[in-house]
């Protein structure tokens, strides 16, 4: 008999072998740091005693996220995914979560709907190893005392408040933002998440009609990360963004759409994607 259990530390290994197989190259850090953010939200899935699916999630207020949605091979097509998923939903919406999104590879986008998602966007994720530019940028590194403006401007364009997943994000060393503006006048800001031999360039936000400031800001953390791997999420309309990235070597590596489960939440903004499991 099915059934799903909150996740435990003695987990991630699993979690991790599990995640290997579609190479979501994902280490027990990612798990240990989803768990802090979302300590009852992330899940397993058990065949008897044997582990055989995991799902993680995340609350901003009203607004939820559902990522690292993954069943052994062998149990697919048995009901198994929507039962995960089914206890997630439940678990975000006695959250009092209105809003679930979550990035559906393509193939997916069928199951999803049968459980009550919608499609709102598509979006492409773009990898390369850009080289540092020498071109002049017009940004600068954010500071701490940019920290409530950052938070703000992502909850104008997100719908809900991330500071719960900002905070630790801005306070990581490793880590590179830079912002558009003065204290008081933040346009736009931009993060990198820099690992051992790769790094994340997401999210960017940035006011509606400053693309030339999104496309700086960008520019700015590509050449912090000069000479990583690095993967970015950017939505499809995005063109501009996209070609810019083209242009320093990234190339497309697959296409996955955004889907809300409820009522979708403003977005009149320029955004890239903070990670495919927070939003």
């Amino acid at each position: 008999m099915f059934h799903v259990k909150k996740m435990s530390v003695r987990d991630f290994a699993f979690a991790v072998r599990l995640t290997d197989t579609m190479n979501w190259n994902l280490v027990e850090e990612d798990f240990q740091f989803m768990k802090d953010l979302e300590p009852e939200g992330c899940f397993i899935i058990r065949d008897e005693s044997e582990r055989i699916g995991v799902a993680t999630t995340i609350s901003f207020g009203k607004v939820g996220w559902l990522g690292n949605v993954i069943v052994s091979e062998g149990y697919r097509g048995r009901g198994v995914g929507s039962l995960l998923v089914k206890h997630a939903l439940d678990y975000l919406t006695k959250q009092d979560v209105e809003t679930i999104g979550l990035y559906a590879y393509q193939n997916k986008i069928p199951f999803y709907q049968r459980l009550g998602f919608e499609c709102d966007s598509n979006f492409v994720v773009l990898t390369g190893k850009p080289e540092s530019s020498s071109e002049q940028v017009h940004q600068r590194e954010a500071m701490k005392h940019d920290e409530r403006e950052i938070i703000d401007l992502d909850h104008l364009c997100f719908g809900a408040s991330r500071r719960k997943l900002l905070v630790p994000i801005l306070g990581e060393s490793s880590n590179v933002c830079y912002v558009s503006g003065e204290k008081g006048s933040i346009r736009g800001f931009v993060v990198a998440k820099v690992y051992p031999g790769m790094a994340e360039v997401g999210q960017l936000v940035c006011q509606r009609g400053c693309l030339d400031v999104a496309v700086d800001l960008l520019k700015a953390a590509l050449n912090r990360v000069g000479g990583l791997e690095v993967v970015t999420c950017v939505p499809e309309k995005e063109s501009t963004i996209r070609s810019t990235l083209m242009r320093r070597g990234f190339s497309e590596a697959f296409r996955v759409a955004r889907m809300f489960y409820g009522t979708p939440r403003p977005n009149d903004c320029i955004y890239m994607a903070e990670s495919l499991e927070r939003g």
